[in-house]
């Protein structure tokens, strides 16, 4: 049967799909970098499920966020419309997929407890679920039609994971703290360069001191005396900490508090007053619960006055990934920007497969001009009102030399902050922060953006299948900001990868922001562009060798004045080549 849901493979389709297919039939990890709009999810999933009914083994692909499942639904649904059966489930969080709309109105640990209330009392109309063969056009059809059959579509996808031959999910059911069991299966993880990040994400504890006092006043109230007293010693930790805080000294304060016979009492209590259940003493509790497991910690707490966190992040979230996956069969890691060196010193795989489709490969050389700016850079010793204003003279004339929409992505919202005051722009333009972004009304326009930020990860600027992007300024190396966290991932990568140690924290998320950024101009083969890196470094081995694909041919200038008539030129050719 073929399986495979188009008529015929685009470019470099056939190449993903042999090479899943060959590393899963030799047990393999597989790692493949393509860029997006080749179609990489129907060529990664049809070989996937060929395997699947070769040999009987299950599936579950996960994705960074809950917007990220529609395409391999999509793509899943086609391929079972070629006639093939496979027993599938769709699940994401459990507020998302609850089928009363007030209730999705709640912030998500009021709507757990009232969740659970609805259901212990029995008056969930959707709950236990029921049997059901739901659709799978889309997520929101598979969710609307579960819940048409009176079925809790949560508590239908929980129940059929563990048999399901075929599972799409968010990480959180593999990386989360309630993982599913993946032994013996295939997983496929996508946006694989985010995983570091979003398990971190997944696994990091906050509690902010605005939610210990509720804590402390709700223990109080219901005649917990003692914990309120533990909670209050708590409380002055935090108010009278800044930055770096010992572990050891924050788990003394919680261990010792019974918040389990607290928690329930007081849950009875306010069910018992119809009143939402929740009790902000879960939050303690799921603090107290971080700290008794193995992994190690980081803590800190942020903020100032009132508004101090307390927040955990996990040190080690290479060693999370291999526990998560434990067990499987084989794993395939996918990305549009994934700098596949990198991330397997990272994770610490080495016996893999790999595709890498670079940039070169894919974008045509005629159809984009690469300019690398030597005269300005944002190191951090070099960071002056003098740098700013001639960062801001370099993307004034992109604009003006743009003749559609030009993205300038900054390394830092300090950065952002110390080039906007010289920028003078008359065309529409939104800057990184609460703007709401509407630039799919305007044909000319500047959006300034922050590495790993939401302009430059996962937004299209399209409209009518025509990219408005024409140019891209990436101003500066996007390193993270230094921090004590991140320093001290560095010394625990040190035993492993000595030398390599930091770029596999600080250059690894460089690499993946400037990809990020340039994938927003060329979604396809046939987008046309300038890209400008306005740093001496990209000029020099360190990012020359990471991003050589992109950089190899770069116009070298001491200011981007000086390649206006070949930036001219290129805009004025029609000439576009595709694949």
């Amino acid at each position: 049967m073929d399986l495979f849901p188009y008529a015929s493979f685009r470019p470099f389709q056939k190449e993903v799909y042999d090479t899943v297919y060959n590393g899963l039939r030799e047990g393999k990890t597989v790692l493949i970098n393509a860029p997006t709009g080749l179609g990489k999810t129907a060529a990664v999933l049809t070989a996937a499920v060929r395997y699947l009914l070769e040999t009987d083994t299950p599936i579950h692909y996960v994705v960074r966020t809950r917007t990220e499942l529609e395409p391999p639904v999509r793509e899943l649904s086609k391929i079972l419309a070629r006639g093939v059966y496979l027993d599938y489930v769709v699940i994401k969080s459990r507020q998302d997929m609850c089928c009363y709309p007030q209730l999705k109105k709640l912030n998500y640990p009021e709507f757990l407890a009232e969740c659970n209330l609805l259901k212990r009392m029995g008056r969930c109309a959707y709950y236990p679920p029921k049997e059901a063969e739901a659709p799978l056009k889309s997520v929101s059809t598979y969710v609307k039609y579960l819940c048409a059959s009176q079925s809790c579509p949560y508590e239908y996808a929980k129940r059929k994971m563990k048999d399901a031959k075929l599972v799409i999910s968010t990480y959180y059911y593999i990386f989360g703290k309630e993982r599913a069991d993946v032994g013996g299966r295939v997983v496929i993880v996508d946006e694989a360069h985010s995983l570091f990040d979003a398990v971190v994400h997944i696994h990091s504890i906050s509690l902010s001191e605005a939610d210990l006092r509720a804590a402390y006043r709700e223990a109080k109230k219901y005649g917990f005396l003692e914990e309120a007293s533990k909670l209050y010693r708590l409380l002055t930790f935090i108010k009278r900490s800044s930055g770096s805080v010992d572990i050891g000294d924050v788990l003394g304060l919680v261990a010792d508090i019974d918040l389990d016979t607290a928690i329930w009492e007081i849950t009875k209590r306010k069910t018992e007053e119809r009143v939402n259940p929740y009790t902000p003493l879960l939050l303690v509790k799921e603090l107290r619960e971080a700290l008794r497991e193995r992994l190690r910690y980081y803590g800190e707490v942020k903020g100032e006055s009132s508004t101090k966190t307390l927040v955990l992040y996990p040190l080690d979230p290479a060693a999370l990934i291999k526990e998560s996956l434990r067990g499987a069969k084989s794993v395939v890691y996918i990305s549009g920007t994934l700098p596949i060196s990198l991330f397997a010193e990272s994770l610490g795989v080495f016996n893999y497969v790999k595709l890498d489709i670079s940039f070169s490969d894919f974008i045509p050389r005629q159809n984009y001009v690469s300019i690398i700016d030597v005269g300005v850079t944002t190191k951090f010793e070099e960071r002056d009102e003098e740098m700013y204003l001639r960062i801001a003279q370099r993307i004034a004339t992109a604009i003006n030399l743009s003749p559609g929409g030009v993205l300038a992505m900054f390394p830092s919202y300090e950065v952002m902050r110390g080039v906007r005051k010289y920028l003078k722009i008359s065309i529409p333009h939104w800057y990184e922060g609460s703007q709401e972004v509407e630039w799919d009304t305007a044909e000319k326009f500047f959006i300034g953006a922050v590495a790993r930020g939401r302009y430059v990860e996962g937004v299209e600027y399209v409209r009518d299948g025509k990219n408005l992007l024409t140019f891209v300024v990436v101003v500066g190396v996007p390193y993270p900001e230094p921090s004590p966290y991140l320093d001290k991932r560095v010394e625990m990568l040190k035993p492993r990868l000595r030398e390599k140690a930091w770029n596999a924290v600080y250059l690894y998320h460089a690499v993946v922001s400037v990809r990020q950024a340039i994938g927003r101009l060329f979604r396809s083969p046939q987008d046309r562009g300038v890209v400008a890196f306005l740093d001496r470094r990209y000029a020099e081995p360190e990012l020359w060798n990471e991003l050589r694909d992109i950089l190899t041919g770069s116009v070298i200038v001491n200011h981007l004045e000086e390649a206006e008539r070949l930036i001219t030129e290129f805009f004025t050719s029609a000439t576009t080549v595709s694949r």
